[in-house]
């Protein structure tokens, strides 16, 4: 007979269970312990440290974890070995297991690559959700470029004729800007969106605004500011609006991806059953209608009470004009009263009982049990009732 795995036992395989993730070559380095012909080297013991779950893992911090460690390997690898010269590896058991292992690892293998990996969102279906959802893909107006500011209005118009003139914007920037925050990055802002104040550089949200005026790569003329004169080129210049379906695409199709994973799943599911010839037995599965002797007698021969309850319901239910009927709904509230002691669910089975079956035999006896129910034991006993003594 196969013993129960103690609560001892289970939580020392559960943990021995966690160190067995390794299952090649004992990896190179230096060997720490050997168990049989078997070397635990230093890459071996390192690898199956950085494979348990994080919080397993801080368990073992320092040396002494460390040594803690090892001695679970080591205690995992002398289990392992001992199960092997007892001959486990071919046992029913075992391979029953790994069978089971092999048959989900393999069908999430299979619904990864084949399922999930041949899974396309149609681009029809995208454009179709870029059209009819603009609100989830509006944005402001937003713009981004260089500037070299000035404290007066001839140093920022002798900047400009260097620009306009050949040379590049970004070197002049660093070369003549006297704003200490953009200067070494090529007079190059952040990007900022239209009602953005960039207080730091004396930019107003005023100012801000005016620039959307502008063209792309186009070199102002000195522009007023709080802290000097400016020279502005625009680098990038987005109006407000729905952004372009190009810079949403993937972010629509991910969140179509499930539906679609799961529209492809049911089509390739039932092409694969029709591939492998897959029937259904619906005799077997169809209810077989049990006789009202066959009821009887099972109801009879049942020890467990809610068993016996329902042999007797189901007679009931099937055959309400039956020859056991009167009988089978009394020993309905027979059992709730005094062998379930469920006195409002027994009244009312009595109840239905004298109003179904009012010239039953068993009416009297139902009767003085509604009057006297909990109070003392009936006058009878289940096997008279059924043997009709």
């Amino acid at each position: 007979m196969q013993r129960k795995t103690t609560g001892v036992c289970a939580a020392v395989i559960l943990a021995l269970t966690l160190l067995a993730t390794g299952c090649g070559d004992s990896g190179g380095g230096r060997t720490v312990a050997r168990v049989g012909g078997k070397n635990i080297t230093e890459t071996e013991l390192s690898a199956k440290l950085a494979e348990l779950p994080p919080f397993t893992r801080q368990q073992f911090a320092g040396p002494e974890g460390m040594r803690e460690f090892l001695d679970r390997v080591i205690e995992e690898e002398v289990l392992f070995q001992a199960a092997q010269r007892a001959g486990y590896e071919n046992s029913d058991e075992v391979q029953t297991m790994v069978e089971a292992v092999t048959r989900r690892a393999m069908i999430q293998a299979y619904y990864r690559d084949e399922i999930e990996g041949g899974t396309v969102v149609p681009e029809a279906d995208i454009v179709a959700y870029y059209d009819e959802h603009p609100e989830q893909f509006q944005q402001r107006a937003q713009i981004k470029f260089r500037h070299i500011m000035r404290s007066t209005r001839d140093g920022a118009n002798a900047a400009r004729d260097r620009i306009l003139g050949g040379e590049d914007f970004a070197s002049v920037a660093r070369e003549l800007s006297e704003d200490a925050g953009t200067s070494e990055a090529g007079g190059l802002v952040r990007t900022l969106y239209k009602g953005d104040d960039l207080l730091s550089s004396g930019m107003s949200e005023i100012f801000v605004e005016s620039l959307f005026d502008g063209a792309v790569g186009e070199v102002s003329v000195p522009l007023r500011s709080d802290r000097g004169w400016h020279i502005v080129r625009i680098e990038e210049l987005s109006p407000e609006g729905v952004k372009p379906l190009e810079d949403v695409r993937d972010i629509i199709e991910q969140s179509l991806m499930p539906a679609a994973t799961r529209e492809f799943y049911t089509g390739r599911l039932e092409i694969l059953k029709s591939e492998l010839n897959t029937t259904i037995n619906e005799e077997v599965l169809t209810p077989r209608t049990r006789s009202e002797e066959e009821l009887f007698s099972l109801a009879q021969e049942t020890d467990d009470p809610l068993q016996r309850m329902g042999y007797y319901s189901e007679l009931v239910y099937s055959y309400p004009e039956g020859e056991h009927a009167d009988e089978a709904q009394f020993m309905i509230g027979f059992i709730q009263a005094e062998e379930l002691n469920n006195y409002d669910a027994a009244k009312n089975a009595l109840n239905r009982m004298l109003e179904r079956y009012p010239d039953s035999e068993l009416a009297e006896s139902a009767q003085w049990m509604l009057e006297n129910m909990g109070s003392e034991a009936p006058p009878f006993e289940e096997s008279d009732i059924l043997t009709g003594e």
